[in-house]
């Protein structure tokens, strides 16, 4: 049961990722226009020059911050990556696989009896 709602909640979190993708997108270039406003007014000399670019930089960052489904979409890429880790986590735990010395463990607990 665990495993089927692992699987379900990753797949809901694909949908809605994949849904977001533009929005994402968006996000992505507002905070590359907040940034190259910030480096640039930073470099700038000239007051108009400064005005230019924090403008730039102003509706980098308020685009960013009023891109609230590109937020979501980050939310459920980042649960798609915990589904997946846990996934891939229960299927190394659940190997049906034995141990190539079975008396390993018997050694080391008869060695912690015998202190």
């Amino acid at each position: 049961m665990k495993n089927f709602l692992l699987i379900v909640f990753g797949i809901i979190a694909a949908i809605v990722a994949v849904a977001n993708i533009g929005s994402i997108v968006a996000l992505a270039l507002s905070a590359a226009a907040a940034v190259f406003g910030w480096h640039y007014f930073r470099k700038s000399d000239s007051t108009i020059g400064r005005i230019l670019w924090g403008i730039i930089m102003l509706v980098g960052v308020l685009t960013g911050i009023s891109n609230i489904p590109a937020f979501i979409g980050l939310l459920a890429a980042a649960g798609v990556y915990y589904a997946w880790r846990k996934w891939k986590l229960n299927q190394r735990t659940n190997s049906n696989v034995i141990d190539a010395d079975p008396f390993a463990k018997f050694e080391k607990q008869w060695n912690e009896f015998n202190k």
